[in-house]
């Protein structure tokens, strides 16, 4: 950690301890105990140096201790309050030095072992931070601060026991403050215990229903465990003590735009606008609202906005391109995709998106062009080469997707989308049971790979072998994707292959509600239908697998001609 971030993150800590409030809206009471004065011969440098911190000339009051220690090199208050202010710029060694010394002097000064663990927490040395916290609990067990820090260390390390102990002690000294309720409340949270959590949150919240940390909290337990309508609900009560509250109108606008509900949470970013209006965050949601909507003029201008406020934004560059790539304007998406910076952690999911770009605009060449660029930077990177695969495989150059995939093993030999993909170009060269045995080798690595289990079960279907255990493959494939209208397909056909006309009908019928829009899906329907000899149904069906644009439209014209 930097000494820039160390000093800010100290200082934080300390407003923090300062700001907690009661639910009266007092400030938390915090013992700390009075050192004594400096000896009358150095009194005048350190009111001097008093006076230079009331009007914040930090440099003038250093010089000021220095002088009063010059004259008392013994005072552990002096050595103290100097390591204060060494810490506020960042000096963080010697900072340590200095808070040492004192306690080296006066092994009883509680000031200095405070500021002391708080140093050694920040530095990592956590073992030295315990050991200086547990000594301010020796001279002061009723340093509140001390039980909060210590507390909060446990909790980072894993210490959950120990941490909880401390929060307990905290309590104790604190029977009418919320904060230590607050604080074991969140070490249930990270230990993923959401009903002790959430039982000791409202304990905190009965002290101060008002209190917004405990609320945001208890909102999160809410999202986690799929209780959504308190979650909202929480968010919202959270904006009438605080109607300005931005993580509230942030975390309630985020669970509206994963709800779909996107007028709710344009609602939500537009407030945060309004309070600040350089808050480029909430301006980016409102964008992609907007692209989501198909409000592209709206998205646009949301998404130039954001770029003019700062050039270099690579999410506002990446979906400005993905809003013209949806418009159809391929040269406006391609330009913008091509300014994302190489350093942004976008930059790989740009390329892909940028290759795929070029393959809609059957610039295949562009693709393969951006892809193998992208592998000479970043070989480890196995979806340039699955992407690779995918765009020889649309030329049907099915050699090269192979060379390609092989290429993408040798990186990462475990892959199991290469490996599927490896699968699939196999049964496209007619090579089918060399693609069974890519789905077997995918098996031995993840049993539940729906995929896999999926593609070996209609495999043996449309070959009429191995029905059963077609239907076990299949079946397990929809356990793991309960909602997948393409491994329904399967079942069904499996069912049909075994004479279940019946039954493949029902299972059909879910696949089709699931992907209305699949010509192979409308063609296994209408086979059904003719099957139970319902012509006029089955009729329909072929004639939406021939709207749909069928890979094989002769052979759907064949069967729908052959319908009396």
């Amino acid at each position: 950690m930097c000494c820039q971030s160390l000093r800010c993150s100290l200082l934080c800590l300390l407003l923090i301890l300062s700001s907690c409030a009661t639910a009266d809206n007092n400030p938390v009471k915090l013992n700390v105990a009075t050192p004594p004065l400096p000896r009358a011969e150095v009194y005048y440098e350190y009111l001097l140096a008093q006076h230079y911190l009331r009007v914040n000339q930090i440099e003038e009051a250093i010089e000021a201790y220095a002088r009063a220690l010059q004259d008392d090199p013994e005072s552990p208050q002096l050595l103290t309050e100097l390591s204060s202010l060494y810490v506020r710029q960042g000096k963080i060694e010697q900072a340590l030095s200095l808070v040492e010394k004192a306690t080296r002097i006066d092994a009883r000064y509680e000031a200095a072992y405070m500021l002391m663990g708080q140093l050694y927490a920040e530095l990592g040395r956590n073992d030295k931070a315990i050991a200086s916290y547990n000594r301010v609990i020796q001279l002061n067990p009723s340093n509140e601060n001390v039980y909060l820090l210590l507390g909060t260390l446990y909790a980072q390390k894993g210490r959950f026991t120990e941490a909880i102990e401390m929060f307990n002690r905290l309590q104790d000294l604190l029977p009418d403050n919320p904060v230590a309720l607050y604080y074991k409340g969140r070490v249930f949270l990270d230990m993923k215990y959401y009903d002790q959590a959430e039982a000791v949150y409202r304990e905190a919240l009965d002290l101060d229903p008002a209190f917004e940390n405990a609320l945001l909290d208890l909102a999160y337990i809410y999202e986690v465990s799929d209780r959504t309508m308190e979650a909202e609900e929480t968010y919202l009560e959270i904006l009438i003590f605080n109607p300005t509250s931005v993580q509230a109108h942030t975390r309630l606008g985020n669970l509206y735009m994963r709800e779909g509900r996107l007028d709710e949470a344009l609602e939500q970013f537009g407030q945060l606008v309004k309070v600040n209006r350089k808050d480029l965050e909430s301006r980016l949601k409102i964008g992609i609202i907007h692209f989501q909507q198909k409000k592209y003029d709206d998205a646009i201008e949301d998404f130039t906005y954001l770029l003019k406020e700062q050039p270099q934004y690579d999410q506002a560059l990446y979906y400005l391109a993905s809003t013209y790539e949806e418009r159809g304007e391929i040269k406006q998406a391609i330009l913008n995709f091509r300014l994302i910076p190489r350093n942004s952690p976008l930059w790989s999911a740009t390329q892909i998106r940028l290759a795929l770009t070029f393959a809609r605009a059957k610039d295949y060449a562009g693709s393969i062009e951006v892809l193998t660029a992208a592998i000479e930077k970043q070989p480890e990177i196995s979806d340039y080469y699955l992407y690779l695969a995918i765009i020889y495989e649309e030329q049907q150059e099915f050699d090269r997707a192979i060379e390609v995939v092989e290429q993408g093993l040798e990186k990462a030999p475990q892959d199991v989308d290469l490996l599927f993909r490896k699968g699939i170009i196999l049964d496209k060269m007619d090579r089918k049971q060399e693609a069974m045995e890519q789905m077997q080798e995918i098996l031995t690595i993840e049993p539940r790979n729906a995929s896999a289990l999926n593609y070996m079960g209609y495999t043996y279907a449309e070959l009429g072998i191995n029905l059963r255990e077609a239907e076990e493959l299949v079946l397990k494939a929809l356990e793991a994707e309960p909602d997948d209208g393409y491994i329904m397909d399967s079942l069904a056909w499996v069912y049909f292959k075994q004479g279940r006309y019946r039954e493949a009908l029902e299972i059909m019928l879910d696949a089709v509600q699931r992907v209305p829009q699949d010509p192979v899906i409308q063609e296994h329907l209408g086979d059904i239908y003719l099957r139970l000899n319902e012509k006029d149904k089955a009729r329909e069906a072929y004639e939406k697998a021939l709207k749909f644009e069928h890979s094989e439209p002769d052979e759907v014209q064949k069967k729908l001609n052959a319908i009396p």
